[in-house]
């Protein structure tokens, strides 16, 4: 796994601990400490899951473990016809992420996006891998660029092989490529654009029009608090 793959999809509060402030950062290089602390991240259960009927809640950072762990649920709930997003700031294992975004596609599952529901980065990612992608007013969709150290990802050409794993993830999820170039021009990698509503219906991020706004209770204990966080940050 590259320093970039790891760093790239994130997006976390500062207010966390200091190991998940280290990877918000990924313009900058990793020490042996913060690889260590890298490392031990990817070891534990980042990802929250709750199955209610035909729904699986997620909640999380989406890590090295996140893809068993999904298709593990899956299996023992083979009900589950939609994947709802609550807070997901992003993914510190890129290549997990879309593992788990095409194995998403490949059975068929919907994605949905609650009205308190705050996703970032990598997490937007795996909501577009929904076969059916729908929304309600007063989800938040967080996009950035990618930087690896000595470059954003627009200072490589369109062209170059860093680019083409999401090229190709998103002709084969919506079929063009525009929405991946839009997200690197939506913000630095240190940084978050929070979708507007004309942007999002711009882009094929959503199958069906965005639905009425809804309160709802919270699906996890720290839901409430993470997504205070996340958006703090902004």
């Amino acid at each position: 796994m590259t320093q970039k793959s790891m760093a790239r999809r994130l997006r976390l509060p500062q207010s966390k601990t200091l190991a998940l402030t280290l990877i918000l950062f990924s313009s900058v290089f990793l020490t042996a400490c913060e690889q260590l602390i890298m490392l031990q991240m990817n070891n534990q259960t980042l990802t929250e899951t709750k199955v209610k009927g035909d729904k699986l809640y997620l909640m999380g950072i989406i890590n090295s473990k996140s893809y068993a762990q999904l298709k593990a649920v899956i299996a023992n709930n083979p009900q589950v016809k939609t994947l709802v997003l609550t807070v997901m700031p992003g993914s510190i294992d890129d290549e997990t992420n879309l593992q788990m975004c095409h194995y998403v596609r490949q059975q068929g599952l919907s994605t949905y996006l609650r009205s308190d529901s705050v996703i970032a980065s990598g997490a937007v990612d795996l909501f577009m891998s929904g076969v059916e992608r729908e929304m309600e007013s007063g989800a938040k969709l967080g996009v950035h660029s990618w930087g690896d150290g000595f470059k954003e990802a627009l200072d490589y050409p369109r062209s170059a092989l860093e680019h083409k794993p999401y090229r190709d993830f998103y002709l084969a999820m919506v079929g063009s490529e525009d929405f991946y170039w839009y997200t690197l021009e939506a913000a630095k990698a240190d940084d978050i654009h929070w979708m507007s509503e004309v942007e999002i219906f711009t882009y094929p991020v959503l199958t069906q029009p965005i639905k009425a706004h809804k309160n709802h209770d919270p699906i996890f204990p720290e839901q409430e608090q993470m997504r205070e966080e996340v958006l703090s940050d902004s």
